[in-house]
């Protein structure tokens, strides 16, 4: 399930997809050595501008298990790409989407 989030001071909505979870195995085994945890996002600005990104971090196995690896990853990383962002309803998105601009030609 999404997320969504309002940054005021930069006029910027997010889309923040679920966060995933997968082992990394090496090529030549079938022996796990890291965890991929990456979510997809989408920003829009009140230009209509739109830009889409994965992010994602890789977690040695040793040291984290799926759930804590997706838990350091929303605590860390995605935290701290999302600043000062507020979280907002989906109902509030749709209306903030609506308020933006037409781009200009």
């Amino acid at each position: 399930m999404s997320r969504f989030y309002y940054d005021n001071e930069m006029a910027m909505v997010y889309k923040i997809g679920p966060v995933v979870a997968s082992e990394v195995k090496k090529k030549d085994q079938d022996i796990p050595t890291a965890i991929l945890v990456y979510t997809d996002i989408k920003i829009t600005n009140f230009r209509r501008e739109k830009i889409r990104r994965t992010l994602s971090e890789v977690y040695p196995l040793p040291d984290y298990d799926l759930e804590t690896a997706k838990k350091a990853f929303i605590d860390n990383v995605l935290s701290r790409f999302l600043g000062e962002a507020e979280p907002i309803s989906e109902e509030k998105y749709a209306a903030l989407e609506k308020r933006l601009e037409p781009v200009s030609k």
